[in-house]
This record gives structure tokens, sequence and C-alpha cells, in this order.
């Protein structure tokens, strides 16, 4: 893959900081105990969402990521979470377009 830019768009740098820390301190906390349905299906989610945007960095990226998309959706079924609407099988999500803000619904939002 060729390289990235060295600057990003406006607010990048600060959103992927803050996800690093996100996730680090999440990683923290699951040694404290079990997961509930709840909390994995919001996990899978964002690393769902992450998939998409990380999908739209470089024009390799979508392809790279593919069997992630494929292994959440199979998570999903072992789990006996919902699919996603955009989610059939094991089909990967369709391309992210970059304008648009990620399309499915979030348990949290709606």
């Amino acid at each position: 893959m060729d390289a990235l830019p060295l600057k990003g768009a406006p607010g990048v740098g600060n959103r992927a900081a803050e996800l690093a820390e996100a996730a680090c301190h999440l990683h923290d906390a699951v040694g404290a105990g079990p997961w509930s349905h709840e909390a994995a299906e919001d996990a899978v989610e964002a690393v769902e969402t992450i998939v998409l945007a990380l999908g739209g960095m470089h024009r390799e990226a979508e392809a790279v990521l593919a069997p992630v998309h494929t292994a959440l959706a199979d998570l999903r079924r072992r789990l006996g979470m919902r699919q996603p609407e955009l989610l059939t099988g094991t089909e990967a999500l369709p391309a992210p377009r970059p304008s648009v803000s990620n399309p499915r619904r979030s348990r949290l939002t709606g």
C-alpha cells in the first residue's frame, strides 16, 4: 500500500487517539468479569463502525478489511446477536461513502 498523508482531515487524529484510549480502558475492564450481551453487542458494533471508517482510508483498505466484516457477522451469529440490517449471511458490508455517516441503526440511537 502507498503511504498515507502526514496530515489527516480535521479531527481525525484526535478521534483516533480517543478511540485507542477507550479501547485500552475496555481491555482493562474485561479482566474484571464477564461481558453482558449489551456490552458485547456495543463493542462488536463499534468494531464494525471502525472497520467501515478504516475502509475509506486507502483505495486498497476496503478489500483488505472485507474478511473482518465476515468474521464479525459470524461472531454475531455465534453469540446470538441480531445482525445489522446491511449484513446478510457472511457478506461484507458495501463500500462506505465518505460523505455519508454510518447507515446502520445502533441499539444506542434507535
